[in-house]
């Protein structure tokens, strides 16, 4: 944090804003806690730990929400929708739909998936009705 959210003065490595008075603690505590979130988010995502990465990086823009953690969770939205189109392609539909279940924990009103949701829905659907009962 660089300037003061409540007098817009410059902080200089400071808790306390030396025009306002204002007790910054708490929201700076809240962007270091944020930032250590959005650090494992990139941890677990190297190590191929999608749900929990999917978690860590929701907890991070919670606390705080930065430009990078945006864009991260963009491109982690853009990759796993082209895994799920796949699994869609295989005809894995339950894994499928598991998997965007997870995924739009992290942008819950994203068009994009609320698409794929209503098209996984769709094959669904198509499948039900064509299996012969």
């Amino acid at each position: 944090m660089q300037r003061c959210p409540a007098c817009n003065a410059r902080l200089i490595e400071r808790l306390i804003c030396s025009r306002c008075r204002a007790d910054l603690t708490a929201l700076i505590g809240s962007e270091q806690a944020a930032q250590q979130w959005y650090i494992k988010a990139v941890e677990y995502y190297l190590s191929a730990d999608i749900e929990q990465c999917i978690t860590a990086n929701a907890i991070s823009l919670s606390l705080h929400k930065t430009g990078l953690a945006q864009i991260f969770r963009d491109f982690i939205i853009q990759q796993q929708c082209g895994e799920i189109l796949d699994l869609l392609a295989q005809r894995k539909l339950q894994t499928a739909k598991c998997n965007l279940y997870k995924l739009r924990f992290l942008l819950p009103y994203s068009k994009q998936l609320q698409h794929l949701n209503a098209f996984s829905d769709y094959l669904l659907i198509m499948k039900c009705e064509s299996s012969p009962t």
